[in-house]
């Protein structure tokens, strides 16, 4: 054999060798590619399913994209709708802020007002106070007047009823002494005494002159208060001729003593004149 037969045997066998091990990797992989064919196929078809899984769910989040931009498109635009009456609102509350506003400022200066208002009026109330004190005052005083004049009247009732009852005494002694004195002027002139004939003498024992210090009309009474009292022995009862020596008649009447005090006394008046007695004129006892 020769060594070229022998190469080539050397090389067919290497080629054999070469074929089978080719075969037995072809072999490998075709198994090796068939079960990954199969798995990718079924990988594959997972994925489409997948796929069109992800296509009904992205057509489902459109969906739902669509309809929550629908949803917040209605939510915006009530939102906007909101926001407008909340803006109108607002507005409307502003313009009422300053209504109250310039309402409170109007509150605030008639409370002013009435503050100074009410201010005079206390004012007016505490003067009125004390008028109403000081009338409350004059009440009691003539409150307390009225009854000291109540007990005063009373006592002049008290002293008219004692004068009255003395006037109506007198009166009626005058009466007695008229009729006397008619009895007596008869007995007088059937002793032949007359009006030109000279008087008895009648005056008192006591020599006392005075004046007339006042004169008074006591519950229709004159009484008369002369200036010579008991330290000039004047005594109750005791009768004063009443003279006026400036006077065209000067004898105007008699007063009769009724009250003595140390240097005056008190008594009635009575006589021809006795409207013209005054202060001044000349009281004696012995003419």
């Amino acid at each position: 054999m020769s060594a070229l037969t022998k190469i080539f045997v050397v090389l067919l066998v290497v080629l054999s060798l070469v074929q089978t091990a080719g075969i037995v990797v072809y072999v490998n992989r075709a198994q090796w590619y068939n079960k990954t064919l199969t798995e990718t196929r079924q990988a594959v078809n997972a994925a489409k399913a997948e796929a069109a899984a992800a296509q009904v769910a992205e057509a489902n989040a459109n969906n739902a994209r669509q309809a929550a931009e629908m949803s917040a498109q209605n939510i915006r635009n009530s939102s906007q709708q909101t926001i407008d009456g909340l803006r109108a609102a607002a507005l409307e509350k502003e313009t009422q802020i300053a209504q109250l506003n310039a309402n409170n400022a109007q509150l605030v200066a008639a409370q002013k007002s009435a503050g100074d208002a009410l201010s005079t009026l206390q004012k007016s109330f505490d003067t009125q106070n004390a008028q109403m004190a000081d009338l409350r005052k004059t009440n009691l005083d003539l409150q307390r007047r009225d009854s000291e004049n109540s007990v005063a009247l009373v006592n002049w009732n008290n002293k008219f009823d004692t004068v009255n009852r003395q006037w109506r005494d007198a009166t009626e002694q005058i009466s007695e002494l008229q009729n006397q004195l008619k009895g007596a002027q008869e007995k007088m002139h059937g002793a032949g005494i007359g009006p030109n004939t000279p008087p008895l003498n009648t005056e008192a024992l006591v020599r006392v002159n005075g004046v007339v210090r006042k004169t008074e009309n006591m519950n229709g009474v004159p009484m008369a208060t002369i200036s010579v009292g008991s330290a000039d022995q004047v005594t109750q009862g005791m009768r004063f001729s009443i003279i006026d020596r400036n006077a065209a008649e000067p004898f105007l009447g008699y007063l009769t003593v009724t009250r003595v005090e140390p240097n005056e006394a008190i008594g009635t008046i009575s006589g021809p004149r006795v409207n013209q007695i005054h202060p001044g004129v000349e009281v004696r006892t012995q003419l």
